[in-house]
C-alpha cells in the first residue's frame, strides 16, 4: 500500500510540475520548402537571452492560485498558526504511538530551565485554524491575501522509511483540508539523500525536523530549532533570529536555575508567538527486562536501552548466569574514543568503562554526583571552575590518575575537534559562542573538517589555539585540581561535562599508542579524526568499575569487572552486549531466559508485552518509577498504560517473565517546521 503511495505522490508531483509550466503547443505541421527572399534592407535585431526560472517542483505554480503557493507563503504568521491549530495530537498520539506518548509544550523538556506543561502551546482546533486562516485572507498586504477563496496546493516530504513523518504530514494534509476542501497537501516520501539535498536546498515548505538532545539542558533544544542547524534551514528571518540569539546568549550565560528558568520562559512565549515551528511529542518508555534482575537504574541520559549502567545490576536466587548481565541488542559501536564517539552503541561501553568527572545523581536528569572530582567550586562571575581531582585513582593498565590527564583529556579532545565528533558542545565554552570548533579560532572555520587544510595553516595560529586550550584547562598536580577558564559563564556547564566526551584517559597511555603527545606544535596532525583511523577506537583504558575484556565486530563486546576499582565494585562478574539483528532471534533469547535484556522495537511489542509479569509506572511528580505491581490483566485493545491492569489485594498474577518500565518521557521529539524562503 506505500509503495502504491508514493507512486501517486510521484504522480501528483509530475502533474504539478506540468501545471506550472502551462499546457504544451501543438505541434505544427512541416512547412514546404519556402522560396529564397531577398534581403531585407534592415536585419531584424536577435532576441535578449532569456534567464531560466527554475520553478520549486513541491510548490505547484509557485504561485497563490489555487494550484500551488509562493516562496513567502509562510512568512505570514497566521499562516504558521493556521497551520499549528490544524494539526490532531490525539490522532497522533493513539495511532502512532498506541497511547505512549504526551504532547510537548515547549521545546525544553522535563527537568529543564523553562520546562512548563502548562506553557502556552498550540492544540488541534479546527475553528481558530480557519480564524488565522481568514485573518492571513483578509489582509491585502500578505502572500497569503485571499487564500481562503483562492485555495493552495503544495507537496509535504519526508524522508522514504521515516513512518513517523510520513503520518505527520498525513494527518496534517487531512486536517487541513476538512477546514477548506481548496487547502491541498500531498504528502511524498523520498530516499534520504534526495530528501536531505532538498532540506539543504530551502525547497520544502514545512517539513518534520527530529532532534534526540546531546545534554539535558534547554541550549541544546532551543540553539538548533532557532539559530541552529534547523532555524539556518528554515530561512527564519534575521530580526526574529536576532530575538532568539539575544535569549539564547543570556540563558546560557547564566548560572542560576532560577534566572535560566525565568529567561527560557521568555523564550517559550517568543517561541509561541512568532511559531516558527511547534513542537509535537515526546514518547514515554516502554521497556523490558528479566525480572531476576535487580538494582538497574533507569536513566534515559544513559547510553543503550534505558539504563545501560551494568556495576549496580544483580540476579536473584536461581537465576541463570548469576554473574553475567546479557543485553540482546542492535547496532554496532563505531568508536572506543570518548572523544570522537557520538554515537550511543559506543557511548554505552565507554560510560561502563571510562569515567567523567562528575555523573547524573541516579535516575534524576538535573542532580550530579562527584565521580572523578571530589569536590568543586565555580566563581562568582561563573567563568572559573576548579575541581579537585580524586586521589588514589588507577587506570586499567594500573597507572595512576593525575589532574594532568584530566586537562590533557580535555585539551586533546577540544583540539581533535571535528564536526562529527561531539566536541562542538565543549568547544563554545572554553573558546566563545559561536567558535564551535577549533578550526574557528585558527582560520575562521576555513579548515574546518580537513586536516590537510588545518596542517597548512599559519603555524602561529596553530600554536595560538593550542595555548587557548591549555590556558584554558589547566592542571596543578601538586594543588590536586583542574581548573577551567571559560570564555564565558555557562549554564549547562556540568551537564555538558558529564557525559562521554568528558572521559578521562591516560596521557601517558595514549601518547604510547599513537596519540596526541600534548605539543602544541603537533596537535593539527590528528585534527577531525575518523574511527577507522583512530587507533584507540579497539582499545579502552579507563578508570571504571569494568574493563574491555574483547570486542568481536558484528558479534560481541563483552566486559569484565575491574577488580582494582577505587569505588565499589561491580556487582556482575561480566557484561556481554551480544549483536542481534534478527528480532526474532532476539525474542527466542528473552522466552529462553538467555537475554536478561534486549531491544525491542515497537512494532513488536505486543508479543513482549503478553510476557510482562510486573511493571512500574513512571511518576512526574516524584521524577522516579512508581512501586513494582504484579500484573493481572493484559488487554492489548487498549491504549498505553490502560492495557497493563494491577492485581488487587488477595490477587494472584499472569506470573510472566518480564518487568516492564512504562511512562517516562522520552529525550527526542519532532517539531514541525515553516520555511519562511522558499526556494
Amino acid at each position: 500500500m506505500r509503495k502504491l503511495f508514493v507512486i501517486l505522490s510521484l504522480l501528483m508531483a509530475m502533474s504539478m510540475a506540468l501545471a506550472a509550466c502551462g499546457g504544451a503547443a501543438p505541434t505544427a505541421a512541416p512547412a514546404e520548402p519556402a522560396a529564397p527572399a531577398a534581403p531585407a534592407a534592415t536585419e531584424a535585431p536577435a532576441p535578449e537571452p532569456t534567464e531560466e526560472v527554475s520553478l520549486n517542483p513541491y510548490t505547484g505554480s509557485n504561485m497563490l492560485d489555487g494550484n500551488g503557493i509562493p516562496g513567502d507563503f509562510f512568512q505570514d504568521v497566521h499562516i504558521r498558526k493556521a497551520f499549528s491549530y490544524c494539526f490532531d495530537w490525539d490522532t497522533f498520539i493513539n495511532d502512532v504511538y498506541r497511547g505512549e506518548a504526551v504532547q510537548s509544550t515547549t521545546l525544553s523538556l522535563e527537568g529543564m530551565p523553562g520546562f512548563d506543561a502548562n506553557a502556552p502551546h498550540y492544540t488541534y482546533d479546527p475553528d481558530k485554524c480557519a480564524e488565522e486562516f481568514q485573518a492571513a485572507s483578509n489582509d491585502p498586504n500578505s502572500p497569503a491575501a485571499g487564500v481562503w477563496d483562492t485555495g493552495f496546493r503544495f507537496q509535504m516530504l519526508y524522508n522514504q522509511g521515516n513512518t513517523t513523518r510520513q503520518i505527520v504530514a498525513e494527518i496534517l494534509a487531512q486536517d487541513l483540508s476538512a477546514v477548506n476542501e481548496k487547502f491541498v497537501v500531498e504528502t511524498l516520501g523520498l530516499p534520504w539523500p534526495a530528501y536531505l539535498t532538498a532540506q539543504r536546498a530551502f525547497r520544502i515548505p514545512v517539513m518534520t525536523g527530529g532532534w534526540l538532545e546531546d545534554i539535558h539542558d534547554p541550549h541544546n533544544w532551543y540553539q538548533p530549532y532557532t539559530t541552529g542547524a534547523y532555524g539556518a534551514r528554515q530561512g527564519i528571518p534575521d530580526d526574529m533570529k536576532a530575538q532568539f540569539k539575544e535569549l539564547l546568549d543570556k540563558g546560557v550565560s547564566l548560572t542560576d536555575p532560577a534566572a535560566r528558568d525565568a529567561v527560557y520562559k521568555e523564550f517559550n512565549q517568543l517561541y509561541y508567538d512568532n511559531v516558527p515551528g511547534v513542537p509535537i511529542v515526546l514518547s514515554t518508555s516502554h521497556s523490558y527486562i528479566q525480572k531476576w534482575v535487580q538494582g538497574r537504574v533507569m536513566n534515559p541520559l544513559y547510553c543503550g536501552t534505558w539504563g545501560g549502567i551494568y556495576n549496580t545490576w544483580t540476579k536473584t536466587d536461581g537465576a541463570p548466569n548469576p554473574d553475567t548481565i546479557t543485553n540482546a541488542t542492535i547496532g554496532e559501536p563505531d568508536t572506543f574514543d570518548p572523544a570522537l564517539s557520538y554515537d550511543t552503541a559506543s557511548c554505552e561501553v565507554i560510560q561502563n568503562v571510562y569515567e567523567t568527572l562528575v555523573f547524573y545523581d541516579g535516575e534524576a536528569t538535573d542532580k550530579f554526583v562527584p565521580v572523578l572530582a571530589e569536590s568543586w567550586e565555580v566563581s562568582d562571575d561563573g567563568t572559573t571552575w576548579t575541581f579537585k581531582i580524586r586521589q588514589g585513582v588507577k587506570f586499567h593498565n594500573g597507572d595512576d590518575l593525575t589532574p594532568s590527564d584530566v586537562a590533557y583529556s580535555f585539551q586533546r579532545g577540544v583540539l581533535q575537534g571535528g564536526y562529527t565528533s561531539p566536541q562542538w558542545l565543549l568547544a563554545e565554552p572554553f573558546f566563545g559562542v559561536g567558535n564551535d570548533d577549533v578550526s574557528m579560532i585558527v582560520d575562521e572555520g576555513a579548515s574546518a573538517d580537513d586536516r590537510e587544510a588545518m596542517m597548512a595553516a599559519d603555524p602561529a595560529a596553530l600554536v595560538g589555539a593550542c595555548e587557548t586550550a591549555q590556558n584554558a584547562i589547566v592542571a596543578d598536580d601538586a594543588a590536586g585540581t583542574v581548573t577551567f577558564n571559560l570564555a564565558q559563564p555557562w549554564g549547562p556547564f556540568l551537564p555538558t561535562i558529564a557525559n562521554a566526551w568528558g572521559s578521562v584517559m591516560d596521557k601517558n597511555w595514549v601518547v604510547e599508542n599513537g596519540g596526541w603527545d600534548g605539543s602544541c606544535d603537533t596537535w593539527q596532525n590528528f585534527y577531525a579524526m575518523t574511527s577507522a583511523e583512530d587507533p584507540f577506537t579497539p582499545i579502552m583504558n579507563g578508570t571504571g568499575p569494568f574493563s574491555l575484556d574483547h570486542w568481536t565486530p558484528g558479534e560481541e563486546v563483552v566486559l569484565t569487572r575491574n577488580e582494582s576499582y577505587w569505588g565499589e565494585p561491580a556487582k556482575p562478574a561480566r557484561v556481554v552486549l551480544q549483536s542481534v539483528d534478527e528480532w526474532g532471534t532476539r525474542f527466542a533469547m528473552l522466552q529462553a531466559g538467555d537475554a536478561d535484556i534486549a531491544y525491542v522495537p515497537v512494532e513488536n511489542r505486543p508479543q513482549a508485552d503478553a510476557m510482562v509479569g510486573e511493571f512500574q509506572v513512571y511518576d512526574a511528580a516524584t521524577g522516579t518509577y512508581g512501586p513494582t505491581q504484579e500484573l493481572c490483566k493484559y488487554d492489548p485493545a487498549q491504549l498505553g498504560q490502560a492495557q497493563f491492569v494491577a492485581c488487587g489485594e488477595g490477587e494472584t498474577g499472569l506470573g510472566g517473565p518480564l518487568h516492564l518500565y512504562i511512562g517516562r518521557p522520552g529525550l527526542q521529539q519532532d517539531v514541525i517546521l515553516y520555511n519562511f524562503n522558499i526556494q
